[in-house]
């Protein structure tokens, strides 16, 4: 049996037993997998868990796929170490780091983010979505309808939009590229940001902290969806 069928049997009761989890950690140690088949068969139990999860209130597969994730994750070796940057603006040019971080993703892009008000940043982003990537963005109700914000623009062109309706502000900045790079700071995805404040942006791609990442995006996705229409 495959990696990918192994694990995805183990959520058919919707919980990771530990003799699960031995038997899983036994296939790893017998038949180590590289980071680009670690990070597939990531992609994979995203989205089988997305096309099972139905009621917004149903998290325990997504405690499920966290807890898969980290273990495939913790087997993570060595031998290739994990990329880590930082950028600290205005004077490292944040926004010109953030664009060319999301024209390189393949498969998907999964924002969670404040507000985006940077017509390169949402050109980007809608570029992506029309080449066949899979984007995806959580942001915050109220700065969606603010004066320059591209939310409802992108929303018009077919980008699934969640906002948070709670009575408090959505203020990450984070982006997950292709289930394997994620992208985070204090840098709101504005022209303000990058050309005036002082804002850091750093880019990793251990799987320890990534995985973190994707179950954090796929648990608020549940949460405070489902995509509205803006």
């Amino acid at each position: 049996m495959d990696l990918f069928s192994a694990l995805l049997s183990t959520g058919d009761d919707e919980y990771l037993s530990r003799g699960e989890r031995r038997a899983i950690r036994a296939l790893l140690a017998d038949d180590p997998i590289t980071p680009q088949a670690r990070a597939a068969v990531r992609r994979q139990l995203i989205d089988a868990v997305g096309k099972r999860v139905r009621d917004p209130r149903d998290r325990k597969l997504i405690t499920w796929l966290g807890d898969v994730l980290a273990l495939i994750d913790a087997d993570a070796g060595s031998s290739s170490s994990p990329e880590a940057r930082a950028w600290f603006g205005p004077d490292d040019g944040l926004a010109d780091i953030l664009v060319t971080s999301l024209a390189a993703a393949q498969e998907s892009i999964d924002a969670a983010v404040f507000t985006i008000t940077d017509d390169r940043v949402a050109g980007t982003l809608l570029a992506r979505h029309r080449s066949g990537v899979r984007v995806r963005i959580l942001t915050d109700n109220d700065k969606a309808w603010d004066k320059g914000s591209d939310i409802r623009r992108l929303a018009a062109q077919g980008i699934p939009v969640v906002m948070d309706h709670t009575p408090h502000h959505f203020h990450h900045k984070f982006a997950v590229l292709d289930g394997r790079r994620l992208l985070n700071g204090s840098y709101n995805w504005t022209r303000s940001g990058d050309r005036y404040n002082h804002e850091n942006l750093m880019l990793t791609t251990d799987p320890r902290l990534v995985g973190k990442y994707v179950k954090a995006f796929e648990e608020m996705w549940v949460e405070l969806g489902p995509p509205q229409v803006l």
